[in-house]
């Protein structure tokens, strides 16, 4: 305990207030020391061993006094609140909060000292320029240690906010106004510049800028402001200009619902008119009058299935989603973005906080004046209506995509199942080599080489989904083609199309039917799946996209579960239902599947 005594007092050369009364007491501690040692010499622990040299040398190291850390260098933005940190200051002696940091600035001819007893302070600069920052870490025990950090406060550009514009509707002149831009008694030069991808479109000088796009797609604006110094500042924005709708996704339900159902209907009416025949004849009414009690028959059937009877409510549901989505949406347009900014409450001269993604709630947004049901995502955009909007990507790459499957899988499976032989072998050739390779990565590689457009999605999804349909055929037409009928057929001299078109498709249809059912499950997930990795249209509302900004805007870590769990669940209920509905069907058209 005295040899501790010894080496504090050795160790804190601090300032002496009074040395007499010091050198007093040093004497008076020497001295007991020498009779203790005299008296009791049997005492290990009070004897001065050879080791209490670098005792006393690591006990002096320990207290060696603090280190100051004013952290590293960097740049701010004019009329930010610099955020000063001495967190990193090492002091083995003291906590932190026990050290005094004093900051030394000199700021426009003015030195400010800012005195302060926890390692983090605020200061904002009144001008910009290069500043060195000194700072003096001082502890209880009077002993300081120094550092410094340079500061460089360049003016801040203020060009607006992200811009979207319409094709036919908004005009596409903007005007630019940089003269928000700060401090503006110091700006001597704005400098603008317009690109899309490596292209440069057009540049200026001045605060105020105007131009006009000459087309569609998305264009960066910069703005590089200098000031007096030779400091300098760029932000950018984005201008995205939105092509007019072209008339297929315009009129898409009539596209893809519409013109279907009225070309199946003129083709069979001119084949009526070119043999002669009436529209309606008797023989079509009784056929009329079958086919609906048949249909009364099936339906019966298919409502005993409860979940497929529940998959059907849910396609309707969607259905309606889809055709009512300008009705049911509680903003005017899905993609308008919305990027209100409030103030900073910890730095109120600082720039403004986005709100965005706004939490659900039933009532008017104080910030965009709509109501949010689910909120919004981080542009703005309301997730309700989005997810409304994204049904109907779903159906038509789900309808059509489909459709292109069904009907080469259907031609495959009919020719190598009728002709045979050599016809045969290569065409089952081709779907084996097809059913070989994984689908998944086939469609991300064929759409890298594409394109991100939702043409070449629907195309890409309907072309590698093919080879299970013409498995199906195929099996089910080398079992029709030896039926009396078909020979009785091939010995009258019916030709080979006659025969398929006739005898062979219809027999088959109630199997590509129920088939087709469960392949539009498949084509809506793997849109999902294709928008999800980002190689989907950007431009189009899908529930994978959705998905898509909400993990890349970390959704999923901040718990924004309205904004993650809108399109996951209709994405998984729209599946879930054309499954149900396929597996109920496949029991209607299937009596050995069917329960008893």
């Amino acid at each position: 305990m005295i040899d501790n005594l010894i080496f504090r007092k050795e160790c804190n050369p601090g300032p002496i207030a009074d040395s007499h009364s010091n050198s007093a007491g040093a004497v008076r501690i020497a001295l007991l020391v020498v009779v203790m040692m005299t008296l009791v010499p049997s005492l290990g622990f009070l004897s001065v061993s050879p080791g209490i040299e670098s005792s006393h040398a690591s006990v002096c190291s320990a207290m060696a006094g603090p280190v100051a850390n004013a952290g590293t260098d960097h740049t701010e933005w004019y009329g930010n609140i610099t955020r000063l940190n001495a967190s990193l200051t090492n002091s083995s002696d003291y906590r932190l909060s026990l050290l005094t940091y004093n900051w030394t600035i000199e700021d426009n001819g003015t030195r400010n000292i800012l005195r302060v007893g926890v390692p983090v302070s605020q200061y904002s600069f009144s001008t910009t320029g290069i500043f060195t920052v000194n700072l003096t870490v001082t502890d209880p025990l009077n002993r300081t240690s120094s550092d410094q950090v340079v500061i460089t406060v360049v003016p801040k550009a203020e060009l607006g906010s992200n811009r979207r514009l319409d094709v036919g509707t908004d005009s596409l002149t903007i005007n630019f106004n940089g003269s928000n831009s700060e401090p503006r008694d110091l700006i001597v030069s704005y400098q603008w510049n317009i690109t899309k991808g490596d292209r440069s479109y057009a540049s200026g000088t001045g605060p105020l800028f105007n131009y006009t796009f000459p087309k569609s797609g998305n264009y960066t604006v910069t703005l590089t402001v200098t000031d007096s110094r030779g400091l300098s500042n760029t932000q950018s924005i984005f201008v995205n200009i939105v092509p007019r709708p072209s008339f297929i996704v315009k009129h898409w339900a009539f596209t893809f619902i519409g013109l279907p159902i009225i070309l199946v209907a003129a083709f069979v009416l001119i084949g009526r008119w070119r043999k002669g025949a009436g529209l309606v004849t008797k023989t079509d009414v009784e056929k009329a009058r079958l086919q609906w009690k048949t249909f009364k028959k099936d339906w019966k059937i298919f409502k005993a299935n409860r979940l497929g009877f529940a998959g059907l409510l849910i396609l309707i549901m969607f259905v309606l989603m889809a055709f009512l989505a300008p009705v049911l949406s509680t903003v005017p347009n899905p993609d308008m973005h919305e990027e209100p900014r409030v103030e900073n409450p910890l730095d109120p001269t600082g720039p403004p906080l986005q709100v965005n993604p706004l939490p659900p709630s039933l009532k008017k947004s104080i910030y965009t004046n709509w109501t949010h049901p689910l909120g919004t995502d981080h542009k703005g955009q309301d997730v309700y209506s989005m997810t409304l909007y994204g049904a109907r990507a779903s159906l038509i790459v789900g309808l059509v995509a489909t459709a292109i499957s069904v009907i080469l899988g259907t031609l495959i499976g009919l020719g190598a199942g009728y002709f045979g032989k050599i016809t045969d072998e290569v065409l089952m050739r081709v779907t084996d080599f097809f059913l070989v390779l994984p689908w998944f990565p086939l469609m991300i590689v064929m759409m890298a080489i594409l394109g991100q457009k939702f043409v070449w999605v629907v195309v890409v999804i309907g072309i590698t989904s093919w080879p299970s349909t013409a498995r199906v055929v195929r099996s089910q037409v080398l079992t029709v083609k030896e039926r009396q009928f078909i020979v009785r057929a091939q010995a009258v001299g019916a030709s080979d199309s006659h025969i398929i078109r006739t005898h062979i498709l219809p027999n088959v249809l109630p199997l590509i039917f129920a088939n087709t059912v469960l392949l539009i499950a498949i084509a809506i997930f793997s849109e999902s799946f294709l928008d999800f990795f980002g190689l989907g249209d950007p431009s189009v509302i899908s529930w994978g996209s959705m998905l898509e900004s909400a993990y890349e805007q970390g959704a999923f870590k901040a718990g924004h579960w309205a904004w993650i769990g809108a399109p996951g669940l209709a994405i998984v209920s729209m599946v879930l239902a054309f499954s149900l509905v396929g597996y109920a069907v496949d029991d209607v058209l299937n009596p050995k599947l069917r329960r008893r």
